[in-house]
């Protein structure tokens, strides 16, 4: 298979940002093949090395897809979800998610942080959207989630959150974050 031929495949994959395995499947290569052919494409500026590890189509990637990519599985939340819905309007240099492990990790200026969550309350997806390769809690999923971890979400629009949503979606979480959700957000 040629380089164009390469190329064509990953802008017609949909996304954005790959794994090393990515680009070997997509490509259905043998994983020598896939390294060599990765590494001419990234010498010759047709791909952007984003990290060891990380490779995007141009400087153009999806942070939010990245961040599903470093540790998988999991989910955008915490301040991130609440920017992304425009609840919050702060600017941060950084994307938070929940996972099943804590992790941090510096990429292009960007650091991606993990918060390890229960796999029990991990793996109930009330609230989490998953949408072009994306992963994404919903903004009351968020707020709980914040909750949960002792962080107090940044909220610059309540009246953009469904707060019957974000109660009925808190009996999902242990008694102390549902009691703190209604006293916080009880309607």
């Amino acid at each position: 298979m040629n380089t164009p031929t390469r190329l064509k495949i990953l802008m017609g994959s949909g996304r954005t940002v790959f794994r090393p395995q990515d680009l070997r499947v997509l490509w259905k290569d043998k994983p020598l093949t896939a390294k060599i052919s990765t590494a001419r494409m990234v010498k010759q500026k047709l791909i952007l090395r984003l990290a060891k590890g990380y490779y995007a189509i141009d400087e153009n990637y999806d942070t939010r897809s990245l961040a599903n990519l470093v540790i998988s599985p999991s989910y955008v939340s915490f301040n991130s979800a609440l920017a992304d819905a425009g609840i919050n309007f702060q600017q941060r240099n950084s994307i938070d998610s929940v996972s099943l492990l804590s992790y941090r990790r510096e990429i292009q200026g960007i650091t991606y942080a993990y918060h390890s969550m229960k796999k029990e309350l991990f793996f109930r997806q009330e609230g989490i959207i998953t949408k072009n390769n994306i992963s994404l809690a919903c903004p009351e999923r968020a707020i709980l989630d914040s909750l949960y971890f002792g962080f107090m979400p940044d909220i610059d629009t309540p009246d953009r959150l469904d707060r019957k949503y974000l109660i009925q979606l808190s009996s999902l979480f242990p008694l102390t974050i549902r009691k703190k959700a209604l006293e916080i957000y009880g309607t």
